[in-house]
């Protein structure tokens, strides 16, 4: 499992990115359509109260594979380039990994995001002591609900019978192979949550009143993991006895991971006091980049409905109301940037050998994609991060909270007229990648598009554009809900983090305390 995780550093570390080209074009929607004129500074009375306040909790993990030292994915890259297996990662940066020269110089490292000595500084990620005091701030100041990011990985097969492997979770009554020491037939396991773990926990020790709700941020968004998922099978994997004869990623055993990954969450998750419901007491689920599951199930003549319906059937199997999900989603806005859009298929190069890659196909427009999402089984969209607005890109924390304006506006009124769709208004700090190489990766060893690395926020700029997110979500209460999400808890590679540092210490906490008064 130590390597393992190393080969995974790729999926994650280039989870969020995406790519956008900056030539000049006409743009298809008129740009004044999209910004809007609300009173973004209302009285301060007028913002407190009923919002409900939610923020995104990324993961680290051990990018070492020397089973004695355990090298943390964010704070390797803070610290010292040498040590950071993304910088060295030839599948996002080409084969010398990120190059630093002259044009392109190291600027690390980045000693202002270490987390405060109450945090223990550069924190083991599984510390109890640690996960309770990161509740304790996000309760005292404000934040009602985290939504972690979920990664499953779907080709992993593993043994009941042997050792550890017996605790991973496996669907009660559920077929094994006695033979061959309880082996799964059906594989997938959850990565990357012992943070998780760890976080509900504690959450599950302190008094009712004090504990945190959560959600699963369902991402499903790594290429590379659907590569290894088709390789299942394959020559080379039976030939290194990663898997059996008859051991094949088709339809139904598709199906039938995907079928696991409710279950599981009815189990482990949906069960628990603490785990957040929609008024009528269903599950939420939000759902990272719904275009990339989207276009893998079409390989199955799937649409993701069909899976969002199971997982509905599932639920109310378990005698659960349903589950209400949330799509996460973002995209290019402009014609030329079509190469960069969102897909919606994703087409084998030789169907009898899929392992040996595709392509993406059927690409959208983020304004054609999100019209589409109710009729997929979504019942509501916000965002993690925005980087433009149709011609209007993020080069400063000003620029950001334009391009955001322009968002908010634009589905806002596109939902207004629909109680049963809601649009939760997102709201970000920054954005700066520099630990990870920049912004973004390129084959060459370079960024594309460095200049976006430059997106810093302060507390009053922050607080500014958490009061403008307020008066939105209020002026569309009837169709927006009241939910506010923030990015993020502590994404520190990606320069969007309000756990207090040494560089900003309480800042952000301390401006979401001020605007919802709570």
């Amino acid at each position: 499992m130590k390597s393992l995780l190393k080969t995974l550093l790729s999926c994650s570390l280039a989870l969020f990115f995406c790519a956008c080209q900056n030539e000049k074009s006409n743009t298809i929607i008129s740009q004044k359509a999209g910004f809007g004129h609300f009173d973004f500074n209302p009285p301060q009375e007028e913002l407190a109260g009923e919002e409900l306040v939610g923020v995104y909790f990324m993961p680290s993990w051990n990018t070492s594979t020397d089973p004695n030292v355990d090298r943390d994915s964010f704070w390797s890259c803070i610290q010292d380039p040498k040590n950071c297996a993304s910088l060295q990662n030839p599948g996002i940066w080409g084969p010398k990994g990120r190059i630093y020269n002259a044009r392109y110089p190291y600027e690390g490292p980045y000693l202002d995001r270490k987390p405060i000595k109450e945090l223990k500084g550069f924190y083991k990620r599984t510390d109890p002591e640690v996960a309770r005091t990161q509740l304790q701030y996000m309760k005292e100041y404000g934040i009602d609900f985290f939504a972690y990011d979920w990664f499953f990985g779907r080709n992993y097969y593993y043994h009941l019978y042997f050792g550890p492997q017996s605790k991973i979770y496996y669907p009660e009554g559920w077929k094994i192979d006695p033979n061959r020491d309880g082996r799964v037939a059906v594989p997938g396991l959850v990565e990357w949550g012992d943070q998780l773990e760890v976080l509900l926990a504690e959450n599950a020790k302190l008094p009712k009143e004090k504990q945190m709700k959560w959600a699963v941020n369902w991402c499903d968004d790594s290429h590379e993991r659907w590569m290894a998922w088709l390789k299942i099978g394959s020559p080379d994997e039976l030939a290194r006895k990663a898997n059996y004869e008859g051991e094949k990623p088709d339809r139904e055993l598709y199906l039938q991971v995907h079928d696991k990954i409710t279950q599981l969450w009815i189990d482990q998750y949906f069960s628990r006091v603490d785990y957040l419901r929609s008024e009528d007491g269903r599950p939420v689920v939000y759902f990272y980049f719904p275009q990339d599951a989207e276009s893998r199930a079409a390989f199955y003549g799937l649409s993701l409905k069909d899976l969002l319906d199971r997982s509905q059937a599932l639920a109310k199997k378990a005698k659960l109301p349903g589950i209400k999900f949330i799509a996460v989603t973002a995209g290019p806005m402009l014609e030329r940037e079509r190469a960069y859009g969102l897909p919606t298929q994703w087409k084998a190069k030789n169907p009898n050998r899929p392992w040996e890659g595709g392509e993406y196909q059927k690409k959208m427009l983020l304004q054609e994609y999100v019209p589409r999402l109710k009729s997929m089984g979504f019942e509501g969209m916000t965002a993690y991060v925005y980087h433009n607005f149709l011609e209007k890109d993020n080069r400063s924390y000003a620029d950001m909270r334009e391009t955001y304006r322009g968002h908010w506006n634009m589905w806002s009124e596109k939902f207004k007229s629909d109680p049963n769709f809601e649009y939760q208004v997102p709201v970000a700090m920054g954005w700066d990648m520099r630990p990870a190489g920049g912004t973004w990766p390129q084959q060459t060893g370079f960024p594309s598009e460095p200049y976006k690395d430059r997106v810093h926020s302060t507390k009053s700029t922050f607080r500014d554009k958490l009061k403008e997110a307020v008066a939105v979500s209020q002026k569309y209460r009837a169709s927006n809900g009241k939910t506010i999400m923030v990015c993020c808890w502590n994404e520190y590679l990606e320069g969007n983090y309000i756990e207090p540092t040494e560089g900003h210490g309480f800042d952000y906490l301390e401006a979401i305390q001020e605007v919802f008064e709570k």
